[in-house]
């Protein structure tokens, strides 16, 4: 019976143990610890090297071999690990952060977005690289917002939750239509919303077009933008060279009307997963999805 890593890696223990070790450890130790980490996991099987392989052999344009995608998973990993320490490490020092996501030009854009003289929009994102860092960095640059998180949290997710809250913003598990009715009308009042959108939903009767493969992914996102007649804004967190990280920023994407309501969901719903594609193509090894997003293709992937 292969081991559930996802039950295990978003426990509240295994948090709070994270959240440790970035702390005392000096960074350089933590991005070896990181990488070894990286690689002991990639070499068992489990849920989420599985996921990563499936995942990334989509990706990378259906081609990879066996010894690439072992690569690539250790790559996953190992960023997924650094950034984890890049943001533990500073997490009490915003600062320190600011220095790892400074201010840009398309970072001021999408902070004017959240000061209520503007129209609201909803900012919807991948799961790329330091994407709770650049989060919260985000807030101690000034902006706000209401976060939509995943409906119900507990262990790890609650803890994850609750360190996001504690910067002010606001964080709203999804739980059905009274919190979509809340979050339309703070959009029409001039709010932003952010969300990712590239998580798959288990026993999902419809499927969007991802990297030209059918895919449970989430479109209320879409819904909500429409009643609201607000704009979508992808951004994409990166990881450059240098040890910093930057922020890919779309122009907004205004939601046109359209007779079939289904139609207009489907069509805005790939506009924005096409962006995403760009972005995912632009670093694979930055794309930290454990979850297998087109579950068809993972005997393929082996």
């Amino acid at each position: 019976m292969k081991l559930n890593f996802q039950s295990v890696t978003n426990s509240r223990a295994a948090v709070i143990l994270t959240l440790w070790i970035g702390k005392i450890l000096p960074l350089s130790a933590a991005y070896r610890l990181a990488d070894w980490s990286a690689r002991q996991i990639a070499r068992r099987d489990n849920s989420i090297t599985d996921a990563i392989r499936s995942n990334q052999w989509v990706v990378r344009g259906e081609n990879s071999t066996p010894a690439e995608l072992d690569e690539a998973v250790c790559e996953v990993l190992g960023h997924a690990g650094r950034c984890f320490a890049d943001l533990y490490h500073n997490l009490t020092n915003p600062e320190d952060l600011k220095t790892l996501f400074p201010l840009t030009d398309n970072i001021r854009t999408l902070i004017a977005h959240c000061q209520f003289d503007t129209p609201g929009a909803f900012v919807v994102a991948p799961h790329t690289s330091a994407f709770d860092l650049v989060l919260l960095t985000l807030a101690y640059h000034g902006m706000n917002g209401k976060v939509l998180s995943y409906g119900n949290p507990t262990g790890g997710y609650k803890l994850q939750n609750d360190l996001r809250a504690a910067t002010g913003l606001e964080i709203i598990p999804v739980r059905g239509h009274d919190t979509d009715d809340e979050l339309i009308e703070y959009m029409r009042k001039g709010g932003i919303v952010i969300t990712a959108v590239d998580r798959p939903i288990r026993k999902k009767a419809h499927t969007l077009t991802f990297f030209g493969r059918p895919s449970p992914l989430p479109a209320g996102h879409i819904r909500m933008a429409l009643e609201a007649k607000v704009p979508v804004i992808v951004v994409a967190p990166q990881s450059l060279s240098n040890g910093t990280y930057h922020l890919r920023l779309s122009e907004p994407i205004f939601m046109q009307p359209h007779p079939d309501p289904a139609q207009a969901l489907r069509q805005h719903a790939e506009a924005v997963l096409s962006i995403i594609e760009g972005y995912i193509r632009e670093a694979p090894g930055q794309w930290l999805m454990y979850y297998p997003v087109w579950p068809n293709v993972m005997r393929n992937a082996k």
